[in-house]
């Protein structure tokens, strides 16, 4: 169970020079949702298609949201995005910077070491795969895109629910600096800035920035007597530019940090049954666990562990950018190398009892290539084509503790018994994967106001596979398993759109095929059946939608329409066939989505935004038949509400020449979901909505910033439910 409750805080941000001067970095900086200007509401600017462009002007349904849009909302780590972006959706990982990402419903409840996801996280245009500390590197933003639906075309790698692309302050051509101070709730401080300017004029300019961020625990341990859930960590970046001639840029980019935070400590769920699969409850029907106990006290901020977790996880990376501007197109080179050495040990059965321990140890390095050239100018054609290479390296050595608490240590081998699975289980292993693709994407317009887009990849993911798994009890080695195995997919990815626009009005179709390679389990394994390769999954998607700006722009809606034919979509599940539940991971036959979106900015005066954003959403599994003929068929998607919405209103007035005070109030609610493909009660999770407040003074010209906030001012308490890796 996780609880947010009322939260405040005091913050300062420091200016050092104009907000323009630290906006003209980068063309894919975007301007604030909503911003203010002179004729209403500002332009977006992304490049979602590779190239600058109006966020209006883009035939993809996108959210993009600058990092002073952040800020001013108050958004401190990806995962609050929901707020802005109701078709987004997480599920909590064991591990604080580890997460499974849904969009539109479509995404992987799969948090093991090997699993690359749905959806694509990028940072600075590099593709990240590894599953351990994917958000580490979220901090001094200058901006997120969000973008619903298959990328097949454009991008890294290929992905069937869409791709985040994070982007980083970049150096501006005069010296810069900001710093923000938080302190709240549970001792919390946080710092983050960044400091930076040209170090030779129109030769180097540098920019670098940090963050700091540590907390308290906010769960009392009535074993221990300490509190847990406690943050504890820290990242640096620095990006360098060169521009040796005004026509080439060459960008280094190195990026580090730590995290020696507990893990997540979980509310207790007894089971209702005992180690020998018999019912188990206690007084008022109280579900026990094997050792007949539960936490009854119903208090999600405190909790009885025997074990308490700590995370320890270390990345490193770096990317070095060339981009060689011609007459007639751009060519970039983007090479990058990534490092997450992460060690995390969790009280896995969440009670004073020792019935399950994990230690999760991943260590996955990656290097990818991606080589472009794209046209330039406002032709009639435009175009990009290119190449993406990735190779990844992934070792564990992650292990399980089972029913220590059970074991006689005066029995021989001190209890250990491998029949009934009692030890401790190691599953080592090591992962290949080697990705290729060639893309191309060309816009052609047709007349002054229809344009046609034709897109097309060609993919080959080679994955292989050398794992063990065996009982590791002092002097013994107990061998369980031992697989090896090697699997290539390919496939051919497309989009075909059109477009159609009349003054601000755009509306668009588009069809297009996405994919996900498919691979190996990444779990604990006994059998080797449970290693069997899963196939690729393949997404067809039909959407269709309108942007429009009205009013002399102080109207902004967007909308769009979209129907999935989602196949062989993979799936985790448990197998509930024996007498200890097992992990798998699987095909489903197929399944369909279709929904609608809308978001909606209105500006009636400068002083005033509103912001509404609303996503409807029917999921079913089509034809889905799973172990031990478990039929699913009809069942809703894991982590698909039916509807999700989001809303703030933003005040900002005058008081005095030098000096504005803004207030916020924005809130988001989500419809019941499952966890689980079964959707059986114990993975259902209620709707629930939260409400957030914001007040800040603003002086020397917006240099400085004061703000007290509150997160979830209506200490409304929800939950959700981890899966074990």
């Amino acid at each position: 169970m996780r609880t947010v409750l009322f939260c405040t805080a005091s913050a300062l941000a420091l200016f050092w020079s104009p907000l323009a001067a630290a906006q003209d970095a980068s063309p894919s900086t975007t301007t604030p949702q909503g911003a203010e200007a002179a004729g209403g509401l500002s332009d977006i600017v992304v490049t979602a298609q590779r190239r600058a462009q109006n966020v209006q002007d883009v035939p993809i349904a996108i959210s993009a949201i600058s990092g002073d849009a952040l800020q001013q909302t108050g958004i401190r780590d990806p995962r609050d995005l929901q707020l802005l972006v109701p078709s987004l959706s997480f599920q909590a990982g064991t591990a604080v910077t580890t997460t499974s990402l849904f969009i539109r419903g479509v995404g992987i409840g799969d948090f093991n070491s090997n699993t690359t996801g749905a959806v694509g996280v990028y940072v600075d245009d590099v593709f990240l795969g590894a599953n351990a500390g994917k958000l580490f590197n979220i901090f001094d933003s200058d901006g997120i895109e969000v973008l619903k639906g298959p990328q097949g075309t454009l991008y890294g790698r290929n992905t069937t629910a869409g791709a985040i692309r994070f982007s980083s302050r970049k150096p501006t051509n005069e010296f810069s600096a900001d710093v923000s101070a938080l302190y709240g709730r549970f001792n919390e401080v946080r710092l983050e800035g960044g400091v930076g300017g040209p170090i030779v004029d129109n030769l180097i300019k540098v920019r670098i920035a940090g963050i700091y961020n540590r907390r308290d625990g906010t769960t009392f341990n009535r074993f221990t007597g300490n509190r847990v859930n406690n943050i504890d960590l820290w990242a640096g970046r620095a990006v360098v530019d060169v521009t040796p001639t005004d026509n080439l840029l060459i960008r280094g980019i190195i990026h580090g940090g730590q995290n020696r935070g507990g893990a997540r400590q979980f509310q207790h769920r007894g089971q209702g049954v005992d180690f020998g699969g018999n019912p188990n409850f206690g007084p008022g029907g109280v579900p026990l666990d094997g050792f007949d106990y539960a936490d009854t006290d119903n208090n999600p901020f405190a909790g009885a562990y025997d074990i308490e977790g700590q995370e320890k996880v270390d990345v490193i990376g770096g990317s070095l950018t060339g981009e060689w501007k011609l007459s007639g197109a751009t060519i970039t080179s983007i090479s990058a190398w990534e490092q997450v050495n992460r060690r995390t040990l969790e009280d896995s059965d969440a009670s004073p009892n020792n019935i399950l321990t994990a230690l999760y140890v991943d260590r996955p390095r990656q290097f990818s290539q991606e080589l472009r050239v794209a046209s330039v100018g406002s032709n009639r054609l435009t175009w990009v084509a290119g190449g993406f290479y990735f190779h990844d390296r992934l070792m564990t050595d992650s292990a399980y503790d089972i029913l220590r608490g059970a074991r006689d240590p005066s029995s021989p081998l001190g209890g250990f018994d491998p029949v009934s699975q009692i030890g401790y289980f190691r599953y080592p292993y090591t992962q290949k994967t080697e990705s290729a693709a060639l893309f191309g994407q060309a816009d052609y317009k047709i007349t002054d106001r229809l344009t046609g887009t034709l897109g097309l990849r060609g993919s080959r993911d080679k994955i292989g596979l050398d794992y063990r798994s065996f009982y590791d009890e002092p002097g013994l080695i107990y061998p369980v398993l031992n697989f090896s195995g090697n699997r290539t997919f390919k496939d051919l990815s497309w989009r075909a759109a059109v477009d159609y626009k009349v003054g601000a009005t755009m509306v668009y179709a588009s069809y297009s095929k996405g994919y996900n390679s498919g691979g190996y389990a990444g779990g604990s394994a006994r059998d080797a059946s449970q290693l069997q390769p899963f196939r690729s999954e393949r997404l067809y998607s039909y959407e269709t939608g309108i942007k429009t700006d009205l009013f002399d722009r102080r109207l902004r809606i967007n909308a769009s329409a979209f129907y999935y034919d989602y196949r062989d979509l993979q799936v985790f599940v448990f197998d509930l066939s024996g007498a200890i539940p097992v992990q798998r991971k699987l095909n489903a036959g197929n399944a369909e989505l279709y929904g609608l979106e809308t978001d909606i900015t209105i500006q009636p005066i400068p002083e005033l935004n509103i912001f509404a954003a609303t996503s409807l959403l029917h999921s079913q599994y089509k034809d889905f038949t799973a172990l031990a003929s478990a039929n699913y068929s009809g069942n809703r998607l894991v982590s698909a509400p039916a509807f999700a919405a989001s809303g703030a209103i933003t005040y900002t007035r005058a008081i005095s020449d030098s000096m504005r005070m803004r207030a916020r109030v924005d809130g988001s609610y989500q419809s019941m979901v499952f966890f689980a493909p079964d959707n059986s009660a114990a993975s259902r999770i209620p709707g629930y909505g939260t409400v957030n407040a914001r007040l800040s003074l603003l002086t020397g010209g917006e240099k400085f910033e004061w703000a007290i906030w509150g997160k979830n001012v209506t200490d409304h308490r929800y939950r959700s439910i981890t899966r074990r890796s």
